[in-house]
């Protein structure tokens, strides 16, 4: 019985570990990013004005290209 307690918290703490960089918000920035005032393979949020009602910008330095991509996201 307790190797089966022991083996579901395992299981448990996994999945869980796994979710953390889902669980990370991403930030709102004031200023336009640039790649050199965002690191490679991270986003923001800035709201640009050219997003429809409800959404907003979301740019990401992408790293192998090392260009920044826009998509727009519902805000929350």
């Amino acid at each position: 019985m307790r190797s089966i307690s022991i083996i579901v918290s395992i299981v448990a703490l996994s999945t869980f570990a796994s979710a953390l960089p889902a669980l990370a918000a991403i930030k709102t920035v004031t200023q336009r990013p640039t790649t050199q005032s965002l690191p490679a393979g991270h986003a923001v949020l800035f709201n640009d004005g050219q997003c429809p009602a409800g959404q907003i910008a979301k740019f990401v330095h992408k790293e192998k290209s090392g260009q920044l991509k826009k998509s727009c996201v519902h805000s929350n």
